[in-house]
Order: C-alpha cells, then structure tokens, then sequence
C-alpha cells in the first residue's frame, strides 16, 4: 500500500528552470545551450545547493564565467521569468490527499531560490509537506535524505513513490527498495504513477 508520493520540485511540479534559461542565453548570445547548463547548474548552482558557495555568488559567476552582457539580478529576473508551474499539480496533489496519501514537495536548492520560487508560485498553499535539501545541508540523492524521509513520514521504502526528472536522483531511493518513476513532466508522472496506485 503506498502511503506517500513524492513530487520533485524542479522538472515535475515546476518545468525545467536550468535548461530553460540556458536555452534563452544560447538563443542571445549564441552557442550550445548545454554549455550554459553545464556553467549555470552544473557548475556553480550545485555548488551553492551544497553551501560551497551563495546563491549570489553563483549567480554571479555564472554571468563572469557565460560572458554574459546582463548583471547577475538580471539572470536570475530572466530564470524566473522562464519557469512555469504546471496547474494539474495542485489537482494531483488534492487528488491524493483525499485518497489518504501523504505527499511531499521535495527540491535541491538554495534558501533564496526557493524561498522566492515558493512565494511566486504558491507552492506552500499546495504542498503541506515540503523539504529543500539544503536546510538539511545533504545532498537531494543520497541515502540519508532517503532515510530521513522515511523517518519524519513513518513509512517503509515499499510505501513510497519517488518521481524525478534526473535519474540520478532516484538511484539511492531505488536501491532502498522505493518506487521510483523518472519522469520530464508532471503528465509523464502521472502515467507512471498509475501503474503503482
């Protein structure tokens, strides 16, 4: 019996931020939008996921290192301009509650980035249960998140369902005996989720 979904934030409940605005920057400036990624995400906002460096400090690297014309206020403007909510995950969300399952909004981020990604889209009137790994000061895939989920919910790993855009995310979950369901879109979860309710 599953007892508890968990909605990754980025990718599933809000669509792709990085590979959006990374796509805005190659269609600018010109090059491979992955380039941009690679700087923007894979670089610097990992590093300040995990409190190496700030959230401004990433920003503005980020900027120095693409040879952007733009300021660091104006990059992280336009990476919020570009992210969308999906409106069927508050339906989904709901959707599961009344059938007594537990949710959980679970994301990779720093405070400033969520806390403002939260406020624009009103994930907390959503989502009862939300966690940003970097309050926990671990990694979103590792298996202490995995246990301390499991933990705070009370539920075994054959209880939950895990769904992520990076697969990365969900191999520890997987080796725990979780549920899991890579998916690029809340649609893509849906289906995926059919299969276990």
């Amino acid at each position: 019996m599953i007892k508890l979904v968990i909605f990754d934030c980025y990718g599933i409940v809000l669509n792709e931020g990085y590979p959006r605005t990374s796509q805005a920057l190659a269609s600018k400036y010109g090059g491979r939008w992955q380039d941009y990624q690679n700087i923007m995400y894979g670089k610097y906002f990992n590093m300040a996921a995990t409190r190496k460096i700030s959230q401004k400090e990433a920003w503005i690297k980020a900027v120095a290192d693409c040879k952007l014309t733009l300021n660091w206020q104006e990059l992280r403007d336009l990476h919020y301009s570009l992210m969308k909510l999906d409106p069927k995950a508050a339906q989904l969300n709901s959707w599961l509650n009344e059938k007594g399952i537990t949710t959980l909004l679970l994301s990779k981020n720093t405070r400033s980035q969520f806390v403002d990604v939260s406020k624009i889209f009103g994930l907390r009137k959503i989502f009862k249960n939300i966690i940003n790994t970097w309050e926990l000061g671990l990694p979103k895939a590792s298996t202490k998140t995995m246990n301390l989920i499991l933990k705070r919910f009370n539920v075994k790993p054959s209880e939950v369902i895990y769904g992520d855009d990076q697969r990365d995310n969900l191999v520890d979950a997987n080796k725990l005996g979780m549920k899991t369901i890579f998916a690029q879109s809340l649609a893509e979860f849906k289906k995926g989720l059919k299969k276990y309710l």
